[in-house]
């Protein structure tokens, strides 16, 4: 019976790139899907990392994108167009303190 992953799981692929033995990199394979939250998190970084290494500045884009990845699910998504509209149709609560919203809450 052959393994099947379900569409959540993902491997990057990061590879060696030695054709130029002198001059190695890494190689990593975006999901497309993820690839313009990759392009935002490195421009944010290089606006804010003058004098950082393009090296740092990747990883850290990186980093986020895989540590925010679940947001930009399709799931994840529809939740925030649902607290979105909930908003503008006016069916939230605000409260002053945590003690007056846990007093609703246990009110219900």
């Amino acid at each position: 019976m052959p393994v099947t992953r379900s569409r959540s799981f993902y491997r990057p692929a990061v590879k060696l790139n030695t054709r130029i033995a002198s001059r190695p990199y890494l190689v990593v394979e975006i999901p497309p899907d993820q690839a313009g939250m990759v392009q935002r998190a490195l421009d944010k970084l290089a606006q804010d990392a003058v004098g950082v290494s393009a090296q740092t500045i990747l990883l850290d884009a990186l980093r986020t994108a895989t540590e925010q990845a679940y947001f930009w699910t399709p799931e994840w998504q529809a939740r925030e167009r649902a607290a979105d509209q909930a908003v503008e149709e006016g069916r939230v609560r605000t409260f002053d303190t945590v003690d007056d919203m846990l007093d609703f809450l246990n009110a219900q």
